[in-house]
């Protein structure tokens, strides 16, 4: 069962860091996987109790204020051991097409299999992401019957962003009043929500002060961890989730100070986009040729991270009066670029690129992803002709379906890196 292989998961790696350390990753990731073990082993034992799970894709950050307990939809699609196995059964039962995201069917199957719990409530968000967005949300609550609300967002520009906020946040007062109607002994608890943001606030600088420590050459970072940085740190409101983002500053500039990198020689400094091919074979790889993945983009951290942009958080100079706890949430929406158009995914890319004083980029194009695949042309070309770095553009799905596949890809990717390590040189 998907769970108790989480749990089986979150032990392995927690052993294998006791037992066979290895020194381009940070000391301190023991703790992140204790803190996700002890997660896992909350969400059995909620689900045992028999406690309200929900769905609320585009309201999030609503789920523990309501008294519910998550139910992730895209990131248990990245950890399913047997992602063709899910995604057969969802193609199979909803009819969508088989070149799918696989970041959102797999998880669907997890539903339909019993292998999770089956959330009292799922809302969704129109987003250009529809099959995470829209399409798998609605599916589940189709088919098993559960009370659904669905949430718009005015398109972001110049003029929209407080007409847009105070839309989204209207909507966000709705789908409260809707759960408390609907589920019983669900109460909006709005101090839980202010506890939450309260939380982001304290990351945000040690996250941008991450960033400042990515300029550093070696780069003091690992790709793994790279490939981390610029999620919320533990959760809805976990303090050992700022614990680790703590202790990762601080040995993070130890690093720095001592000159050590992510990587034993740094030979090259790459970014990489979209998303990954998951798994260690990827990582070692880049280990192992001795280049450093200095920066992911996947639509979030750009906005909200990186130096020389705008603090997200100070809202009340941004939009001239201070603004409740839902219009704070609403404003994550005008933030994130994912699928908002090219100029707001590549122009914060290419500053990025040249901060980091990146060599090369990957451009990882996702079966399936609808959102990504319509401007690769347009980020290798503007890359390329304003950076002057080379652009690999790789297809495959998050996970391997063959060993065919795994072989191309790596031996594409390692040539790629042979080749740029060679120019550069």
């Amino acid at each position: 069962m998907f769970i108790q292989e989480q749990i089986a998961n979150a032990r392995r790696r927690i052993k294998n860091i006791e037992e066979n350390p290895r020194p381009e990753y940070m000391k301190c990731n023991k703790l992140l996987y204790e803190i996700e073990l002890e997660e896992w082993l909350e969400l059995e034992e909620n689900w045992k109790a028999g406690k309200p799970f929900a769905m609320l894709s585009g309201a999030g950050r609503l789920t523990r204020p309501l008294g519910f307990e998550a139910c992730n939809l895209s990131g248990w699609g990245d950890r399913v051991r047997d992602p063709q196995k899910y995604r057969n059964m969802a193609v199979s039962k909803f009819g969508f097409p088989d070149h799918t995201c696989d970041r959102t069917m797999p998880p669907v199957a997890l539903y339909l299999n019993g292998e999770v719990p089956i959330p009292r409530l799922i809302s969704c968000m129109h987003s250009p992401c529809g099959p995470e967005g829209m399409w798998a949300p609605m599916s589940i609550a189709k088919y098993m019957g559960i009370p659904f609300f669905e949430l718009l967002r005015l398109e972001k520009g110049k003029d929209k962003g407080d007409k847009s906020v105070r839309f989204v946040a209207e909507q966000l007062a709705e789908l409260i009043e809707f759960a408390e109607a609907t589920v019983p002994g669900i109460k909006y608890d709005e101090d839980k929500l202010i506890e939450s943001l309260a939380m982001d606030q304290q990351a945000a600088p040690y996250l941008r002060d991450l960033y400042e420590l990515r300029k550093k050459v070696p780069c003091p970072v690992s790709s793994q961890d790279a490939a981390r940085l610029g999620l919320r740190p533990g959760g809805d409101c976990n303090p050992k989730g700022m614990q680790y983002l703590k202790l990762y500053h601080e040995e993070a500039h130890e690093r720095a100070a001592k000159g050590i990198g992510g990587v034993k020689e740094e030979k090259l400094r790459i970014a990489w986009t979209s998303t990954f091919n998951y798994g260690r074979g990827t990582m070692d790889l880049l280990t192992k040729k001795g280049v450093s993945l200095v920066w992911f983009n996947n639509g979030t951290g750009p906005q909200r991270y990186c130096a020389g942009d705008r603090d997200p958080y100070e809202t009340e100079r941004d939009y001239g009066r201070k603004l409740t706890p839902l219009e704070e949430i609403a404003t994550y929406h005008n933030y994130n670029t994912w699928g908002h158009g090219a100029d707001e995914w590549i122009d914060p890319l290419i500053k990025i690129c040249r901060d980091l004083k990146v060599d090369a980029l990957v451009d990882f194009q996702q079966v399936g992803c609808i959102v990504t695949r319509g401007f690769n042309k347009i980020t290798a070309d503007r890359v390329t002709k304003e950076l002057g770095i080379p652009v690999l553009a790789l297809e495959g799905r998050e996970h391997f379906m063959t060993e065919g596949e795994k072989t191309i890809m790596y031996q594409r990717l390692e040539e790629f890196l042979d080749l740029c390590i060679a120019n550069k040189n």
